[in-house]
């Protein structure tokens, strides 16, 4: 049976299993049986449990159909490795090591240019904001002057889940404080909703597998935020992927044109559309999360099976 392991950033070993989240555990669940029912065994293990001497994962977590139980398991050597770390510099250099052992979903150069924000606007030119890189409180005072709104969002270069992104009056400049590279954007009133879907503040998330978009959904921040990720408390719902407006179809054709060499990919779009309804490309992702509520169970299965071929057709690359 093929080994797959999907990679984590940091985690306790100790810990007594390896979800915090019911629904996440339910989704990879059953991603991880339907894998075995299809010849793959599934595993999930932390970068920091990789040795680097003797080139194997010292620990990781399976999932026992049979008894329905997490669990542990030592010495790993995978076929493949999917890629789910989060886009930092320690994390990069270690598993440019691995690569020289394992292969890799995504490819490392994909998953270095779509996690990096300030190349999504590079990328994305006619639907993104201008950005200004910040690394010191006087560089964004200055890059605050040329903000054409009155509010203003400040966000690490490469982080996800919204961790450490600040949306701000410019007027209280002096009081934000941050540490290392950041972008400086304008801030985009997404309050008239998605044209012909939602009304309210949003975004919009397009799910891709290669060039498919396998599922759709609208994010919504709790109230009194600015924040629409799932981690910052904001709810998911599933859209129909033919209920997505027109207006982003070049967006899609334009990411599919760009992002044609390389493959397989995993990799998200978010967007918010501003008072005119016109679409803008807030972020990219190359590590969709699997969170699904038991409701979304379709759109989770949508997702698990394809998963499951770029699997298979990789690890026969390989063989």
């Amino acid at each position: 049976m093929k080994k797959v392991m999907i990679l984590f950033g940091r985690s306790r070993w100790e810990k007594s299993r390896p979800f915090d989240n019911k629904d996440y555990q339910y989704s990879y669940e059953l991603l991880y049986s339907l894998c075995k029912k299809n010849g793959i065994q599934m595993y999930r293990a932390s970068y920091e449990w990789y040795d680097y001497e003797k080139h194997i994962f010292k620990h990781a977590w399976i999932f026992s159909g049979k008894t329905s139980k997490w669990e542990r398991v030592s010495d790993i050597k995978p076929d493949l490795i999917y890629d789910k770390t989060k886009g930092r510099e320690e994390v990069y250099y270690k598993k440019e090591l691995m690569a020289e052992r394992y292969a890799f979903i995504n490819d490392r150069i994909f998953t270095r240019i779509i996690d990096d924000k300030f190349v999504t606007g590079l990328l994305f030119p006619q639907w993104s904001k201008e950005n200004y890189i910040v690394r010191s409180h006087a560089e964004l005072q200055v890059a605050a002057k040329k903000v054409g709104t009155p509010l203003a969002v400040l966000k690490p270069i490469c982080e996800s889940g919204g961790k450490g992104v600040q949306v701000f009056p410019k007027k209280n400049t002096s009081k934000i404080s941050f540490r290392g590279e950041h972008i400086l954007q304008e801030f985009i009133d997404s309050s008239c909703g998605v044209p012909g879907i939602k009304s309210g503040m949003h975004d919009l998330r397009l799910v891709f597998v290669n060039d498919t978009i396998v599922y759709t959904y609208i994010r919504e921040p709790k109230t009194g935020s600015y924040l629409a990720n799932f981690a910052q408390g904001g709810s998911l719902t599933v859209i129909p992927k033919n209920s997505v407006p027109k207006s982003v179809l070049p967006i899609v054709k334009w990411a599919q044109n760009i992002f044609k060499s390389f493959h397989p990919k995993i990799y998200t779009i978010d967007l918010m559309f501003d008072k005119s309804k016109r679409p803008w490309v807030v972020e990219l992702n190359s590590m969709p999360g699997l969170y699904f509520t038991p409701e979304e169970k379709p759109s989770m299965m949508k997702m698990h099976r394809s998963l499951l071929r770029v699997f298979k057709n990789k690890l026969a690359t390989l063989s």
